[in-house]
């Protein structure tokens, strides 16, 4: 069997004729049984209305949170910084260099690779990790 040799069943099938006498099987009321307001014209309850009732999305206690200030943060690994060839690195360095976003406002230097130069960094936050890695190759951090 194969994709190309299969042949569409139901591409082609008629819409359901209601309303054609008793004979059909979908006669009189037309599938929409009897009184009540899906049985009138235009009678449809809104998706999650429960007749009345607190519908589910209400009842359901809410939770989450989404902080704004996460857009502004990024982490940024040791072996990034090892491919510039700046003496100072600092925010806007990185900002220029394409490596960080420009919306960024606080950069976290995390360890992630070796470092085999050292490195002047000015105004970025570090791990424990990545600042031991830096100032034992001889690095400063301002």
């Amino acid at each position: 069997m194969n994709l190309n040799k299969l042949n569409s069943i139901s591409s082609n099938k008629s819409p359901k004729r209601v309303g054609r006498g008793s004979a059909s099987g979908s006669g009189k009321t037309s599938g929409r049984g009897h009184k009540g307001q899906k049985a009138r014209s235009g009678g449809r309850v809104r998706p999650g209305f429960e007749g009345g009732q607190m519908p589910i999305q209400q009842r359901l206690p809410k939770f989450g949170f989404t902080s704004r200030k996460a857009n502004l943060k990024c982490h940024i690994k040791i072996r990034d910084l090892e491919k510039l060839d700046t003496e100072i690195i600092d925010i806007d360095i990185l900002k220029s260099k394409k490596i960080i976003k420009n919306k960024i406002q606080e950069v976290k230097v995390v360890l992630g690779g070796e470092l085999t130069k050292s490195l002047k960094i000015k105004g970025l936050k570090f791990s424990k990790a990545a600042k031991e890695e830096i100032l034992n190759k001889g690095g400063e951090i301002n």
